[in-house]
């Protein structure tokens, strides 16, 4: 069952996931585009170290949040044709609700990884078109592991969210954006604030979430291809 789970959500999502591949590749090599050099082993170099790290830095948000794009389409595609269906397809299939969802969950995580590899092969690419100063080194596998990690963290979360009908994932959506923005807007009341530690409890959350041990403390790590 794992084949025709994989074969229709690739048949559904391919459009959208080779343009993502695409870009996956090529973000890698827009990333050092300006940083010139002579090439590969040789000590000649048109910027210093500095000027490099600044330059590949400026790019850093664009990793995480294309991984996130991608996790979050192809979550949303996986549970799309069940919706429409009204579940029917799920429920002709000699599987149990766990089975069918965890086969579901397997074929777009391995979709997941398209993009990851496309990543890789243009980090690789890309360090090898720029010569480096003394003191610099590049990343691509680490970068690219990241970015896996980070598609499948998105993806999964989703997935969850989504495996509901639409309204329920609407409305958590809903909720979640309100709560944020609700925070953001309140950060100034004294409702909001701890007046003992003058901390601010939404922060607090944030925080947890972002940064180690938290959950998606992946997308706030270092996502730089060229560094110390």
């Amino acid at each position: 069952m794992y084949q025709p789970m994989l074969y229709l959500h690739w048949k559904q999502i391919r459009l959208v996931l080779l343009p993502f591949m695409v870009a996956a590749f090529a973000l890698p090599l827009v990333t050092v585009a300006g940083l010139g050099g002579a090439p590969a082993g040789t000590t000649e170099t048109a910027l210093n170290a500095y000027a490099i790290v600044e330059m590949v830095r400026f790019w850093l948000p664009v990793f995480p949040a294309l991984a996130a794009a991608v996790g979050i389409t192809l979550a949303l595609s996986a549970w799309n044709w069940d919706h429409r269906l009204g579940h029917v397809y799920a429920l002709s299939l000699p599987l149990s609700r766990t089975e069918y969802a965890l086969l579901k969950m397997g074929a777009g995580a391995t979709l997941a990884m398209l993009p990851g590899i496309a990543l890789w092969l243009g980090a690789h690419v890309a360090s090898a078109a720029v010569a480096l100063p003394p003191g610099l080194h590049a990343y691509p596998n680490q970068l690219a592991l990241r970015f896996a990690l980070a598609t499948l963290i998105s993806y999964s979360v989703l997935f969850a969210m989504a495996s509901g009908t639409v309204k329920t994932s609407m409305w958590i959506l809903a909720g979640v954006s309100a709560v944020v923005v609700l925070g953001i807007l309140g950060t100034d009341w004294t409702f909001l604030q701890d007046s003992a530690l003058g901390t601010d409890p939404l922060q607090t959350v944030i925080d947890w979430l972002m940064q180690g041990p938290g959950p998606f403390e992946i997308f706030t790590t270092n996502w730089s291809l060229i560094d110390v």
